[in-house]
């Protein structure tokens, strides 16, 4: 029988993607649709006095005009940010609640920033809703703003929040603060730094959209938008909308990306759905490019001061943080939460660290709105740590690898019980940190470097052990169907958004069935075919959805024993399953898997079942990065000439897609430490990188080969020995490049420099040590 796990499988998404046949939101058309066009605030803080509606009203082919009055007239309520709903509240370290500020999705009385959505526009082409949008007056009485951290937070900030004194939404902390005290009392050193992460567009391949339909006669809406999961799309929508979940039937197209904050209900969506159900027509709505850049989440933004305590042998003692979270207007559907969950439990890495504390205060600036994005919290967490522990080598003249390898975990000491509350299951980071440089040829390196230097040129290696929490919603459901005509349908609660579902899931079931894949049709997306779901989001598809599939075929298999036993004249415990064929032991009586089902189908049943699964607790995958760059200290450019990643993502279903995985990500994090950044203009909120022509993605010539060694090592608290992979690329790559940097920069006196490695920003530092 073939084996499909572990096999490198190409995907059986991407012949119908690449040929054109991809269906995104944008090429969904109704019959009778009319078009939906935002009107944005241009301030980043003012007072709403008075949106004219009558003129644009009147306009040819304009159908409705919607404000937020309207939307809380029909009964329509804010997204809410959750920090006061169980099970995502949390308090202040005082006890106190956390700030609330929720967004209505049509601005009410205030815009807290440049973008927000203050009404929508229909009419029945989106050129005359762009025309009539144009029109449309909004009387906003201006209010002092403030875009920055240290202008948020000085005493004469205005504020954005009354409820919220100098906009502080929140401040909260974990691990014991006594013991880590002491801890840095005692050390023999004690090094400080503080880094910035700059604030991100996420930057989807494909913008936002939505189709929404509403049938007045059944009070039903039909919704097709992409999303990372349409069961919290629904319920999200139902909640605001204050409507009956089951009568919102949610279908998730072709996604173009995802990425974290995919996963919540924007603001147009219910403007969107309203419009629907005010009109009686179909409403599509879809984000221009130019808008998306201050309309769709943001991400990072952070300013974190960090402190590592050693002893007199250069054993890690402690670690502090404190961060300063610039969240924006408002706070973001879970946002919170997902941070709180996600930072703090990694703040100690891959190291023998003893003791830690984490602070964090959120503050309210006028700016976009900061959500998930791709390794939230545990990205940030990781930097942190591997800046510092190149901090603390430099201080102590040591290397910075040794310092590393004398600190790390060992195997032997595994199950690891860390300061931060987590119980790593197994790692041999040593391992994979020594395969990184020895990918890398770090022995070789000055040699490199020497060569680099008669061309004027510097040069740096940076390399990093890493630890990930792979998490998100613990439970999953899948449901799968043998048919008799010789197909297997799976449907899963999870959401595909690029990753290859339908390629894994279907390698998968076919491996568990002993089928071929090509009869495997895996389903997902659709809130009327898949009973309940999480979607995609914090490395949980394979370790929780796979495991809900497995679950599922091991009961459908069992159905199937009775049946076969039946058929064969056999008890049910003489029946094995193995290789398509329900055999009695010991004989070379079978029947076959489709043959079952076409008994089940003849008594008028279905070789069917339906589970719900489980995880108790996170895994951890892990790795090592490790790259070089090249420095041209005449223009700051920074060349990254090579990459090397290490990844232990437990058991790999496709390698080759387990690559694809890491290239992304890695791909993402270099866009992060090198070229992404986005500026506003401290003291009107405006946004200065709003387009592709000020805000720089990496582009393919950008990026060398990254060699990719998957080592895996399984997981012992699932039966698939899956740990996670979707955000491991980006899990310590940051702090590779930037440390790499650092190091060529170090001979002339550069000990620091924040994200992103911009030529001018690397330019300034070599300029101002004298080079």
């Amino acid at each position: 029988m073939t084996t499909y796990i572990g096999k490198p499988v190409r995907r059986v998404e991407d012949e119908r993607l690449i040929t054109g046949a991809g269906r995104y939101s944008a090429d969904i058309d109704l019959e009778n649709q009319a078009h939906a066009v935002m009107v944005r605030s241009p301030h980043a803080h003012a007072d709403i006095r008075e949106i004219e509606t009558e003129q644009v009203l009147a306009m040819p082919g304009v159908l409705a005009v919607v404000t937020g009055d309207d939307l809380v007239a029909a009964g329509i309520g804010p997204i809410p940010s959750f920090t006061r709903i169980a099970p995502y509240r949390f308090e202040n370290a005082d006890g106190t609640e956390m700030a609330d500020a929720s967004q209505y999705p049509l601005a009410r009385d205030r815009v807290r920033y440049v973008g927000e959505p203050v009404a929508l526009v229909l009419a029945e082409t989106v050129a005359l809703a762009r025309d009539a949008a144009e029109q449309l007056h909004v009387d906003y009485a201006e209010l002092d703003a403030v875009a920055g951290l240290d202008e948020a937070t000085a005493e004469t900030a205005p504020q954005l929040w009354p409820d919220s004194p100098g906009n502080r939404s929140c401040h909260w902390e974990t691990g014991d603060a006594s013991k880590t005290n002491a801890a840095f009392t005692d050390a023999a050193r004690v090094v400080d730094i503080e880094v910035t992460f700059p604030r991100r567009i996420i930057a989807y391949m494909e913008p936002r959209a939505i189709v929404a339909e509403y049938k007045a006669d059944t009070d039903h809406f039909t919704i097709e938008v992409g999303c990372q999961s349409a069961h919290w799309i629904r319920d999200g929508l139902a909640l605001v909308l204050n409507h009956p979940a089951d009568k919102i039937h949610v279908k998730v197209p072709d996604v173009g990306g995802g990425f974290g904050s995919r996963s919540i209900v924007a603001p147009e969506f219910v403007a969107a759905v309203h419009a629907a159900r005010l009109t009686g027509r179909p409403v599509k709505w879809v984000c221009e490019r130019t808008e998306s850049f201050t309309s769709d989440m943001h991400a990072r933004s952070q300013r974190v001061s960090a402190a590592l305590a050693l002893d007199s042998d250069g054993n890690f003692l402690a670690v502090r943080l404190k961060v300063l979270w610039c969240h924006g207007g408002y706070l973001a559907p879970r946002s919170l939460y997902v941070l709180l969950n996600a930072m703090p439990p990694m703040v100690c890495g891959p190291y023998r660290i003893g003791h830690q504390h984490f602070t964090l205060e959120g503050v309210f600036t006028n700016t976009t709105p900061i959500a998930s994005y791709r390794g939230v919290g545990r990205s940030e967490a990781g930097y942190i740590l591997e800046r510092l522990v190149d901090a603390a080598a430099r201080e102590l003249d040591v290397d910075p690898v040794a310092l590393r390898r004398k600190n790390l975990i060992s195997p032997g000491e595994m199950p690891y019980a860390s300061a931060a509350g987590l119980l790593y299951e197994n790692a041999d980071f040593e391992k994979h940190f020594d395969q990184a440089l020895e990918a890398l040829d770090a022995d070789g390196f000055a040699a490199r470097q020497s060569e680099a230097r008669t061309r004027g040129c510097l040069r740096g290696i940076g390399a990093v052990p890493y630890i990930q929490t792979a998490g998100g919603a613990p439970d999953e459901y899948a449901d799968v169907l043998v048919a008799g005509n010789g197909t297997v349908r799976v449907a899963v609660g999870t959401q595909d958004f690029g990753m290859g579902h339908k390629t894994t899931y279907g390698q998968l079931a076919a491996d568990l069935l002993g089928v071929e894949p090509a009869e495997i049709d895996v389903i997902f997306g659709d809130t009327n075919l898949v009973a309940k779901g999480q979607g995609g989001h914090g490395s949980r598809s394979m370790r929780i959805g796979g495991n809900a599939i497995h679950k599922t075929i091991m009961a459908v298999t069992e159905k199937g024993r009775h049946i076969a036993g039946e058929k064969l004249e056999a008890a049910v415990g003489d029946i094995v399953f193995d290789g398509g064929l329900f055999r009695v032991e010991g004989t070379d009586r079978t029947v076959t898997l489709y043959d079952v089902a076409t008994l089940a189908e003849a008594r008028g049943e279905k070789l069917d079942a339906a589970e719900s699964y489980v995880v108790d607790g996170a895994a951890f995958p892990n790795g090592a990065h490790a790259c070089e760059v090249e420095i041209d200290p005449a223009t700051g450019h920074v060349t990254l000439v090579n990459f090397v990643t290490v990844i232990d993502p437990g058991v790999v279903l496709n390698p080759l897609l387990a690559e694809g995985q890491m290239h992304g990500g890695i791909a993402q994090a270099v866009g992060e430490a090198m070229f992404e950044n986005v500026v506003y203009d401290n003291g009107s909120g405006q946004l200065l990188s709003g387009s592709f022509m000020d805000y720089a993605l990496p582009h393919a010539d950008e990026l060398p080969w990254i060699e990719t060694h998957l080592s895996p090592r399984p997981s012992t608290a699932n039966v698939l020995g899956v740990k996670g992979i979707g955000e491991t690329g980006c899990m310590g790559s940051q702090a590779a490049i930037v440390n790499a940097a650092l190091q060529a920069m170090a001979p002339l006196g550069v000990t620091h420099i924040d994200m992103p490695l911009t030529s001018e920003k690397v330019w300034r530092a070599l300029t101002s040590k004298g080079s």
